[in-house]
């Protein structure tokens, strides 16, 4: 049995951030999203796009029981999907044994109208002169919320890859964080046209490619420090590929305001004491990569305990 203590250096404003109020966004029917064939609930016409999530999960080291219930409790609740702004899109990528650039996100759709007479958004509450209320809230239960319990089950069962020409060993965070800021059918680069983009990810940030092996820089069990991001760049035999591994969130290079990032440090899988100085690399490597905005939930004791 294990007993989980979670210490957040800064409250992420996981609600807070498009725009445009929700309640000055166009109340989209059934029949104006697409609902069916396993569609993105997404708009049919896109008149604005307003927020995009992108949620990474790495599980190349696989997750305690602990840590998927931290998820799904502090990144994906059902809670958060009720708070989430209607027409807002949310995206799951698992990094686990598939390259960087052929992983695709297990779960990817906008945040439908809810039904849910509760709900802050009176966008959300459905219309009895115009709309039946099962028409409204079947789309968000049955397909958005569901849909994201799906998708962390999926992450939790931990399959194998049995695509041999995707497969992979290690760990290649750099590598994931690059192909989201550039490939575009993930619809969350420069040319994504979002009023805001967040990136959360949850990763022990164990970085593991021939390249930078945090395994063998700075082992688990070991006094040793992790490099710095400066001084791995600065080496000469690395130096370019560092460059090119940088992601696209540069605002000066795209014009385009770079997405929020929160991560949240499984350190008890890698770096217990924070002292190999992980943090410290990431935040280098995000700032250099254009991130400005950069807030740390961090995993301060993960301690077994006797019945």
């Amino acid at each position: 049995m294990y007993k989980l203590i979670i210490f957040s250096l800064v409250i992420f404003p996981f609600y807070l951030s498009s725009d445009t109020p929700a309640d000055q966004r166009n109340k989209y029917k059934k029949d104006e999203i697409n609902a069916m064939d396993n569609g993105d609930l997404c708009p049919k016409e896109f008149t604005k796009k307003y927020n995009h999530h992108m949620v990474l999960i790495d599980t190349t080291t696989p997750l305690t029981g602990a840590q998927k219930e931290l998820v799904k409790r502090l990144v994906l609740s059902d809670e958060y999907l009720k708070l989430m702004k209607p027409i807002d899109k949310l995206s799951i990528i698992n990094l686990s044994k598939v390259a960087p650039t052929a992983n695709r996100p297990v779960f990817s759709k906008c945040r439908p109208r809810s039904g849910d007479k509760g709900s802050p958004y009176k966008i959300d509450h459905h219309d009895p002169l115009w709309e039946n209320i099962t028409e409204v809230a079947g789309p968000f239960n049955k397909l958005f919320v569901q849909g994201v319990n799906d998708a962390l089950e999926l992450i939790a069962q931990n399959k194998p890859n049995p695509n041999i020409d995707t497969l992979i060993n290690g760990s290649p965070i750099m590598g994931q964080i690059k192909e989201i800021s550039r490939l575009p059918d993930l619809d969350f680069n420069e040319y994504s046209n979002y009023e805001s983009r967040k990136l959360t990810i949850v990763s022990d940030l164990a970085q593991n490619t021939d390249r930078l092996p945090f395994y063998v820089l700075c082992p688990e069990n070991s006094k040793k420090s992790c490099p710095s991001w400066k001084k791995f760049k600065n080496k000469d035999e690395y130096s370019m590929w560092a460059t090119n591994s940088l992601a696209k969130f540069d605002e000066t290079k795209t014009g385009v305001k770079p997405p929020d990032v929160h991560i949240i440090f499984l350190n008890s899988m890698f770096d217990k004491e924070l002292n190999k100085g992980v943090l410290e690399f990431w935040y280098e490597f995000l700032r250099e990569s254009g991130v400005t905005n950069i807030e740390f939930d961090i995993e301060t004791e993960h301690k077994r305990t006797r019945n």
